[in-house]
This record gives C-alpha cells, sequence and structure tokens, in this order.
C-alpha cells in the first residue's frame, strides 16, 4: 500500500512485523455495518457523561488539589447506562426530515459504547484558555469578557478538527500508524461488551480474558490505597538515600522528586503508568529502547557530569527543580522586578539576571534541539512520501476520485470500509473557515494577538502536527513543543505575556488537540465505526465541554470569595498561578535575558539537532540490518523533554515492565500475550482511576503520619555548595 509505504525504511517501522501482531491481538477481526452507532442513547449519555465530566474537572481545577475524572470512568459507567436504557426506552420509530429514527434500536452496541466514550473526552481536561482568562482577571491585564473565553476556547479545540482532515491519509489511513493507546482502549471495550452477551455463549477464551480483567482490576483498585494514602513510600523507595542518610550526593543521585533516581524503585502502578509515559504494556519495546537511551545518556550521564564539574556554577543550586534562582541561590522573585505588569529594566538591573538548576537547563537545550532534530528527520526519511501524498490528497479533493489505491487496500483494516462513507472534505473545510474567522475576531477584538500573529500560530501547529504525529502514532510518545512557541512569541513580541500565552495557545495546543483527535478517529477505525458519526460525536463534545467549563469558571471567580489567594482555600488556582509564572517569565523577561550571558551557548544546540539525525539516516541506509534501523533520534530526545516536572524513578521501571511484557512475553508466550496484555494494562489503569477518584473524596482530609509516610532524601533539595536555604 502506497501509505502504508511512507515510511518505509524508517527505523519506526522497521519494528513492523511486531506492531502488526500487537494490532491482530487487540482489533476484533469482523465488523456488523447494519450496527447501531450514532444513535439517541448516545446522544444523550454523551451530552450527560461531557457535561458531568468537563464541570466536576472545571471545578477541581480551581482547588489546590486538583483531579482529572478520565475516560476510563465513561468507559465503565457507561456501558451499565447504555445498558438501562436500550430496556426502559420506546422502539417507537420517528420520521424527522425525512429520516426515519427510533429512541431504542435494539441491544445497546459497541459502536455506541465507543461514541459515548470520543464523545466526552473532549471533557477529560480543561480548555487551555481557562488558563489564560484566569490570568487576565486577577494578575495581568484586564479582565476578559466572556465571548473572548467562548471564541478563544472555540478555536483552539475546534480548528485541530480541520488538521485531523488534512493530515488523514498521512496520520491515520496507514496501518503502519497505529496509535498504541488506543489498542487498550480497543481491548476494554471488547471485553466490557461482552458482559453485555449471554455468559454462557462465550468463548472459553473471552470468559479468561474476564475473569483477568475483574481479577486485575480489583487487585489495582485495592493496592493503590496502599501507596496512594497509607504507605506513600511504596511509591518510591529511594534506596541510596536509606544506604546513606547524611550524604548529600547520594541523595541527590537517588531521589526520584528532587533527584535523578538512580537505584529508586516502585510499587505504584500509577507512577509506572503515568501521565507522562502511558502504560508500558501499550508501548512498542523499540520505542521503550529508544526511551530509555535518551533518559539514561542525559540524565544518567550527562546531568551529574555537569552538575558536579559545576558548569554554569551549577553546584550552587539544586540538581533538579525547575525553579528560578537569584544570583545567590535564593528563589527568583519575578515580583521584584515587575511594575504594573511589565518589566522594569532598572528594576531587574538592580534585582539581577535569572539562573537555572543544571537539568532545567538541559531540558531547555533538548527542546531547543528537539524541534530541529525532528524536522530534519522528517525531511530525510519521509519528506518525499509526504510531498507525494499530499499530492495526491489534493489531487482527490478536486476531482472527488481515489488515487493509488488498490482492492485489497480498500478491504484493509487501515481504511474505512466502503459501508461506510468518508467524512467530506468540505465539512473540514466549513470548519476551519468558521473557527479562523472566530479565532481572528477574538484576536482582533480582545486584543490577544495580531491578526498575523494568530495566522502565524496557526501556520506553526499545522507545520508541527505531521512530524510529532508521526512520532506518537508508533511510539505511544508526543514530542512536547510548547517551550518553541513560548520562544518564538518571546522574540516576536517581548515583554507582552498576553501575547505569548496567547500564542501558545492557538500554536501548540491546536497541535495538540488535533492529534488527540486524530487519535481518536485511529479508535475509531479499529472499531469500525462509521467516521462521520466520530466527526459529529468529536464536534459535539468539544463545543458542549468547553462551554460547561467556562461556565463553571465565570461562576467560581465571581461566587467564590477571595479565589486565587491563600485566603480562598481550598481554590487557591494553583496551576493558574503556574501558568502565570511561565507566562511571566517568558512574556516578561523572555529569551533574551532569561538565556543571554552564560546560557547563550545553547542556541547551538538547534543547530546541533538539525545535523544530528545525518549520520544517523546515513548508516542506515549503508547497513540496513544492523541496530541503526531501530534508533530514531526524536524519540530518543522525547522524555528528557518531560523534565524536570516529570518524576526520575518511573523511567526505569516503566522500561523494565516493558521488556518484561512486550520483548519476554511477545516472543516467549505470544498466545498469552494476544489473549491478556492489553486486557490487562486496561484493567490496572481502570481500576487505578476509581481507586483515585474514591480515594480523593474518602480520604483527602485524612493525614497518617509514619516512616512509611515521610520524605527519606530530605538532603536532595539542598545545593552542593550551599550559599542559602533553597525556596527562600
Amino acid at each position: 500500500m502506497e501509505n502504508d509505504k511512507l515510511l518505509a525504511g524508517d527505523t519506526l517501522h522497521s519494528n513492523e512485523p511486531e506492531m502488526q501482531f500487537m494490532i491482530d491481538s487487540a482489533v476484533p477481526a469482523s465488523d456488523d455495518p447494519d450496527m447501531p452507532s450514532l444513535t439517541f442513547r448516545v446522544v444523550v449519555l454523551g451530552t450527560v457523561f461531557t457535561c458531568a465530566l468537563a464541570f466536576t474537572n472545571a471545578y477541581y481545577w480551581f482547588r489546590s488539589n486538583p483531579i482529572a475524572l478520565g475516560i476510563p470512568v465513561v468507559q465503565l459507567l457507561s456501558l451499565p447506562a447504555g445498558w438501562a436504557l436500550a430496556q426502559v426506552l420506546p422502539r417507537r420509530q420517528f420520521r424527522t426530515f425525512g429520516k426515519q429514527w427510533t429512541m431504542n434500536p435494539g441491544a445497546f452496541s459497541i459502536k455506541e459504547h465507543v461514541l459515548i466514550s470520543v464523545f466526552a473526552n473532549a471533557s477529560t481536561s480543561t480548555v487551555y484558555a481557562l488558563e489564560l482568562i484566569v490570568v487576565r482577571k486577577f494578575w495581568i491585564g484586564t479582565p476578559l469578557a466572556f465571548g473572548a473565553g467562548v471564541l478563544m476556547s472555540l478555536t483552539s479545540q475546534l480548528i485541530g478538527y480541520s488538521f485531523s482532515g488534512l493530515f488523514h491519509r498521512i496520520l491515520v489511513e496507514p496501518s503502519a500508524m497505529a496509535w498504541p493507546s488506543t489498542l487498550v482502549d480497543v481491548s476494554l471495550f471488547r471485553t466490557l461488551q461482552a458482559l453485555m452477551t449471554d455468559k454462557h455463549g462465550l468463548a472459553r477464551e473471552m470468559r479468561q480474558r474476564q475473569r483477568l480483567f475483574w481479577i486485575a482490576l480489583a487487585g489495582s483498585f485495592a493496592w493503590y490505597f496502599v501507596p496512594g494514602w497509607f504507605f506513600p513510600t511504596l511509591t518510591m523507595l529511594p534506596l541510596l538515600c536509606f544506604a546513606a542518610p547524611n550524604n548529600v550526593v547520594a541523595q541527590q543521585l537517588g531521589d526520584g522528586y528532587n533527584g535523578l533516581g538512580m537505584l529508586a524503585v516502585t510499587l505504584d502502578w500509577s507512577t509506572i503508568s503515568s501521565s507522562y509515559t502511558g502504560s508500558p504494556l501499550a508501548t512498542p519495546w523499540f520505542a521503550a529502547c529508544n526511551l530509555f537511551a535518551g533518559f539514561a545518556i542525559f540524565m544518567w550521564v550527562i546531568t551529574p557530569i555537569a552538575y558536579y564539574a559545576n558548569a554554569w556554577d551549577a553546584r550552587s543550586l539544586p540538581i533538579y527543580t525547575s525553579n528560578l534562582f537569584a544570583a545567590n541561590g535564593s528563589v527568583y522573585d519575578i515580583e521584584a522586578v515587575l511594575r504594573d505588569g511589565r518589566l522594569d529594566p532598572e528594576l531587574y538591573e538592580e534585582y539581577g539576571p535569572v539562573r537555572m538548576s543544571t537539568q532545567f537547563l538541559i531540558m531547555y537545550g533538548l527542546c531547543f534541539m528537539g524541534i530541529t532534530c525532528l524536522l530534519s528527520h522528517v525531511a530525510l526519511n519521509h519528506g518525499r512520501d509526504l510531498w507525494r501524498t499530499l499530492q495526491a490528497a489534493v489531487a482527490e479533493l478536486r476531482s472527488g476520485r481515489s488515487y493509488g489505491r488498490s482492492g485489497a487496500e480498500r478491504e484493509s483494516i487501515a481504511y474505512e470500509h466502503s459501508a461506510y462513507a468518508r467524512v467530506p472534505g468540505v465539512w473540514y473545510a466549513g470548519l476551519f473557515v468558521a473557527t479562523l474567522a472566530m479565532g481572528l475576531g477574538a484576536c482582533q477584538g480582545f486584543g490577544l494577538l495580531p491578526w498575523w500573529g494568530f495566522l502565524l500560530a496557526i501556520a506553526v501547529a499545522a507545520l508541527l502536527t505531521v512530524p510529532v504525529g508521526l512520532i506518537e502514532a508508533v511510539s505511544n510518545f508526543q514530542y512536547g513543543l510548547g517551550v518553541i512557541t513560548e520562544l518564538i512569541a518571546a522574540f516576536i513580541w517581548p515583554g507582552e505575556p498576553t501575547f505569548n500565552a496567547a500564542f501558545k495557545m492557538f500554536g501548540y495546543i491546536t497541535m495538540r488537540q488535533t492529534l488527540q483527535l486524530t487519535r481518536d478517529q485511529k479508535l475509531g477505525h479499529y472499531m469500525r465505526v462509521p467516521p462521520r458519526h466520530v466527526f459529529a460525536a468529536q464536534v459535539a463534545g468539544t463545543v458542549a465541554a468547553a462551554l460547561v467549563q467556562l461556565g463553571v469558571a465565570a461562576w467560581l471567580m465571581h461566587s467564590v470569595p477571595n479565589i486565587c489567594t491563600d485566603a480562598g482555600a481550598p481554590f487557591t488556582c494553583r496551576k493558574a498561578r503556574l501558568f502565570y509564572a511561565t507566562t511571566t517569565i517568558w512574556g516578561v523577561l523572555g529569551p533574551q535575558r532569561q538565556f543571554a550571558g552564560r546560557y547563550a551557548t545553547l542556541y547551538w544546540l538547534f543547530l546541533a539537532g538539525a545535523a544530528l539525525p545525518v549520520p544517523v539516516w546515513l548508516l542506515r541506509r549503508r547497513f540496513p540490518r544492523s541496530m541503526w534501523r531501530l534508533v530514531s533520534l526524536p524519540v530518543v530526545l522525547t522524555l528528557p523533554g518531560y523534565f524536570p516536572n516529570m518524576p526520575t524513578h518511573n523511567a526505569a521501571m516503566f522500561t523494565l515492565c516493558c521488556f518484561v511484557f512486550n520483548h519476554i512475553l511477545l516472543h516467549r508466550r505470544p498466545a498469552w500475550w494476544r489473549r491478556y496484555n492489553f486486557v490487562l494494562t486496561a484493567a490496572l489503569d481502570a481500576g487505578l482511576a476509581v481507586s483515585g477518584i474514591i480515594g480523593y473524596f474518602a480520604l483527602q482530609h485524612v493525614r497518617v503520619n509514619w516512616w512509611g509516610t515521610q520524605d527519606h532524601c530530605p538532603l536532595s533539595f539542598r545545593a552542593l555548595d550551599q550559599r542559602v536555604v533553597p525556596g527562600t
């Protein structure tokens, strides 16, 4: 298949037989085109779950200890709800606008189950515009009108659909674009849906899957109360800290939160399968190898060498922190250099420049290197095929015909079946024009960005979607490029924090939203849900979630006394405060000051990143069967980019679990792996999600104080050559 040849010869698909085995293990081999899909039940339950999750997640976003209800909650609760509606709703036929429909087409189907989850997926995270709205209201500039928030939210959330449609043939249709995380969802849907059938009629294999699912879910649910609430030390067992309780160096190396995580072990599934890494059971082994190689090189080799060699006077600061520091080692007080929300040059000269920890500097350097490495890698390995694919897509849109596909391709699982109509290109185009108009109106009407700045942000999002999507579709990891949009905006508009935040929203968040939508479209492919139904559920869910979250934000900001201050606890707006700090740093100080002087050498990493893929590409072409076919530099650079926010001790445990399941068991027990692997990880994740929610509401005020709740690495946050106590 031409699209499947898109990445031919690239390292990412040298592991294609293993990837295909993973797909075959999870995806159903047959389809029923007559199965109900977009029904009255989907609209009702999708709306209910979307609004409920949007309200809950927005409400707790303002609190000092926020939680986020995820899609496993919807997957578990929507099944009995759908089954109940199938029992009570009338089966009377209606006719509306010439279309015949019914509230109850029969048994609740797996396609309805999938669509409800796609519908509600838009509400599992808060809209990015919320952070800018809160910051403008309480800290910077004048408050934004509710209409501005609506326009910003709908633009940043919906314009991604246009890009997902444009790049559909590249990121969704090729079977090589596996999107491994969706395979876990496929297994969960199939396992849960089997419960609604006659149990005695189930195949023995499915009964065994169900048994494992419920046992693992119950075990995960019960176990998380131990490390999550009563024995947190099990979340990180720092062996070096235990061995040397009074040694600063040992604790800097061994702490997984404020150090490098060497010899730190975890017995907590929420740490192994975290939001940073996803499940190791859903990550291909070759991708995990690349990820761990990057982590080990930059975290366990380069960082300690740079720190203990005192590069950039590093030993006067902690080794691993995202805090910014003043010249004397105290935390940088950004308010001390501001006057009326803007940088005062005299105050800045008096207070002094920003200093950063070694690992924080390495993270920024990797971000600089990563963007050019990613573009260079894609250009070398996929440039010609991408250009051909885009040309074919344009020709297809102009003529309305399909080019370059054989009958076998059209029958492939990677493409929509002929029983289902494609989403017309005019739908995507119409949505793009509408959202573009809304974005321009918001930027011009409320001073968020100059009109050309908004168009530049959208162009950046379009440029980065395919390179980042190619990596995520096969490795399960999304390369974070938020720093790049902040850097671009800071150079163009120094001293304008609102412009910086808005540019990041339209440039980076649009790309991230596009890939989330693309992931859901791939799930629809695997489950044979009609593409137009997926599109309708995505758009409706996105609009509903955005409006509900904005409404909750407006209600809380006008009704809670002292909100977003310590006096307003628990509504302290912790996430908004962090956003304010980063926005102020980038928008007020800017890279001209943040990376001036001693840190200016980091800019050379842009050039190094562009050159880095060239020798690997040449070696792969010269030795196509050697280990170089497995090396992917964009994947290598992915994991270190999450630091220093990500705990460092989960990388080794994540890789170990991936090695056991996706290498040893996959090759030595392929039948067991095919039957149980994705069911197991779905059960562990679902049990963890339910346990976390119940524990939050039931135990949030419970305080347990004993050895298992203490900090065992109290010296890890100290500077080796300490001048002042960090944090003062």
